[in-house]
């Protein structure tokens, strides 16, 4: 049985083991079953470093002019599963999957970071105009290099999925997991034997989850210094080193952020995959990691033309030489 936020799923034993509960977007309900949605730090910082650069871009001269066709090909990660067509690879496919998602995210923050900025006034002094084309010309290098390497996790995918070659390169539209997420550990393994590794992930993952979450608020914070900073500076009352060293704080909680979602993600799958064998569908098996997936149904073949409505062609003459 996998009880997703929304819905409850339930098979019965012994096609799929026990309940994995992955998290609920809302609070502890009553008596009744009601619940009251709330919203945390992860969750806001994931509708934001999720949201595609094209509509966020602002200015003149935006960052992520550069960035177009981006998200041209949205992959579901149950087309990702079904595409393979062999289930044994699904531990495969889904990290790829979470590690190009990760990608996306840090072209997401390398952008962001670039056009914040490029929006500093550096003030009269020489010194400051130097600090700033330091700082503007490392977030450029910072972008070109994660475009590069969302690239290169973008083709393993491609790859292990066997997408065709002339298509776009993949664009994860399901969400990785924020929320806490129940193992059932106790109740899936009273029968059988865990692995070490699966012992370590049940213990990890409510410590990953926390880092995941402090990570977020880190980011938050961080996010409002930056404009305390920028606006102490704008008064001529704090120095541009500050500004910087605010700006270089919160680009390393973004990516402390990222790095935490994705391990917290990365470990979930490996669990599910001891607990979920190659019989579970795949539509079950990724409920087991996020709750509710993005629906995809596989496109018909091209109709064929009966031999009857054929038209005769037209004869050629090939020239010889």
């Amino acid at each position: 049985m996998i009880t997703p936020p929304d819905e409850a799923v339930s098979v019965s034993p012994p096609t799929v083991p026990p309940t994995i509960q992955p998290p609920s977007t809302a609070s502890a309900g009553t008596a009744t079953g009601t619940a009251t949605p709330t919203t945390t730090a992860a969750e806001t910082l994931l509708e934001q470093v999720l949201q595609p650069l094209e509509r966020q871009a602002t200015g003149n001269a935006p960052a992520s002019q550069s960035l177009e066709g981006l998200y041209s090909r949205p992959l579901p990660l149950l087309e990702a599963l079904q595409r393979s067509g062999d289930r044994s690879r699904r531990l495969w496919i889904t990290q790829a999957y979470w590690n190009v998602s990760a990608d996306y995210g840090r072209l997401q923050f390398a952008a962001q970071s670039l056009e914040q900025l490029q929006l500093i006034a550096p003030g009269r002094d020489p010194h400051d105009r130097s600090l700033l084309d330091v700082a503007i010309a490392a977030a450029q290098a910072e972008q070109a290099e994660t475009r590069a390497k969302l690239i290169a996790s973008q083709q393993q995918l491609v790859d292990l999925i066997r997408l065709p070659v002339n298509e776009p390169l993949p664009w994860p539209v399901d969400r990785p997991l924020v929320g806490s997420y129940e193992t059932h550990f106790a109740a899936i393994f009273a029968t059988r034997p865990a692995t070490g590794r699966i012992r370590s992930i049940n213990a990890m993952l409510p410590q990953t989850h926390k880092a995941v979450e402090a990570r977020a608020t880190a980011v938050l914070a961080a996010e409002k210094a930056i404009g305390q900073a920028e606006a102490d500076h704008a008064r001529g009352t704090r120095p541009i080193e500050s500004v910087l060293a605010a700006h270089q704080m919160l680009w390393q909680q973004r990516q402390k952020f990222l790095d935490a979602l994705s391990s917290y993600n990365l470990d979930i799958a490996e669990y599910a995959m001891a607990v979920a064998d190659v019989t579970v569908p795949d539509g079950q098996y990724i409920s087991m990691l996020i709750g509710s997936p993005v629906p995809w149904t596989p496109q018909p073949p091209a109709a064929v033309v009966p031999a009857s409505n054929l038209q005769p062609l037209e004869p050629q003459i090939v020239p010889t030489q």
